[in-house]
């Protein structure tokens, strides 16, 4: 089945709020932003730092984002937030007038689609020794490793979702990944891919030799992109896509991989080693070198996970454990 071009919803826009305050009101005001807005936000230091009356203050930046819909209603209720934040600020003014007053900004973004601008330099790349990626615009070359086999080829557009290759993170769960298929006693049949994003990990198990995959996002918009991927590569019988709780899976996977952010592989860590099939292998990535990779190594251990190997580049690292 051919794949179709990959449809998304319209972009969204977003009103971006940066607001630099007196490191005494970060925790305050970042808690009263988070429930006005309902999302994330980002903390972040400056450097610069105000004298007044002999007593330093140092700022910070809490940075947000409110979602704008289309529906004028929507609009107004976005209107809305920013006006209540200006009144709360005002407020905390009035309570601690010691503090230099809250300075706020706002912008309006519009999301855009960076796999369509990636078209411009993004263009076929050796991954791994025996893996190449390639974009759907490019014509695709037989090509021979150094040990004289074919290469494994992945076609692929990003569109919306993480995932074209160039990221260390991605490089270095591929590298472990083949690794286990070239090194094991015999190709591992079942392979779970939990945070797909555009698919390529559960695409190149497939292409390795796995017999099944299954690729997991919450991200419809990764979840659309990686199943034109999987199409597109005519992987649709090897390599199935959902958008599913991880905790809801049946076990007996003999690899999991999983290429996401530390803090949410640490709250998967029991019900990610539970899915691990005896003497099966778990690749973790997107893990920062250091207190990041330690953390994890502690986390999983205590799941009953063999720490084997890690694997490092630029400040990322990828960790290999075995189930004991």
């Amino acid at each position: 089945m051919p794949a179709s071009p990959i449809k998304h919803r319209s972009p969204k826009s977003w009103h971006k709020i940066s607001i630099q305050v007196d490191s005494r009101l970060t925790d305050a005001v970042a808690a009263y932003i988070a429930e006005l807005t309902g999302t994330g936000l980002e903390i972040s230091s400056l450097e610069d730092s105000l004298t007044k009356q002999n007593h330093t203050y140092s700022s910070e930046i809490i940075t947000a984002y409110i979602l704008v819909d289309p529906e004028e209603s929507d609009m107004n209720t976005a209107a809305d937030k920013i006006k209540e934040l200006r009144q709360f600020l005002t407020k905390v003014r009035h309570i601690f007038p010691d503090c230099p007053a809250p300075v706020i900004g706002t912008e309006t973004m519009a999301e855009e689609d960076w796999g369509e601008k990636w078209k411009s330099f993004f263009t076929s790349f050796d991954i791994t020794p025996q893996l190449t990626i390639k974009p759907s615009w490019e014509v695709a070359e037989v090509v021979q490793s150094e040990g004289g086999l074919n290469k494994a080829v992945i076609e692929m557009d990003p569109g919306l979702a993480f995932g074209t290759g160039h990221h260390a993170s991605t490089q270095l769960a591929l590298l472990l990944l083949e690794e286990l298929f070239r090194d094991g006693a015999k190709l591992p049949k079942k392979v779970l891919d939990v945070g797909t994003g555009s698919g390529i990990l559960a695409m190149a198990c497939g292409l390795f030799g796995a017999e099944e995959v299954l690729a997991l996002d919450n991200d419809p918009d990764a979840v659309e992109t990686a199943r034109q991927n999987i199409l597109r590569n005519r992987l649709e019988g090897t390599v199935s896509v959902r958008a599913q709780d991880v905790k809801n899976l049946k076990p007996g996977f003999e690899i999991v991989v999983a290429n996401i952010t530390h803090d949410i592989l640490a709250q998967l860590a029991k019900p990610v080693a539970n899915l691990i099939h005896a003497n099966g292998f778990l690749v973790l990535s997107g893990i920062l070198q250091g207190d990041q990779e330690n953390s994890l190594r502690e986390i999983y251990a205590e799941q009953g996970l063999e720490f084997r190997k890690s694997l490092a580049r630029d400040e990322w690292a990828a960790l290999l454990f075995k189930k004991k």
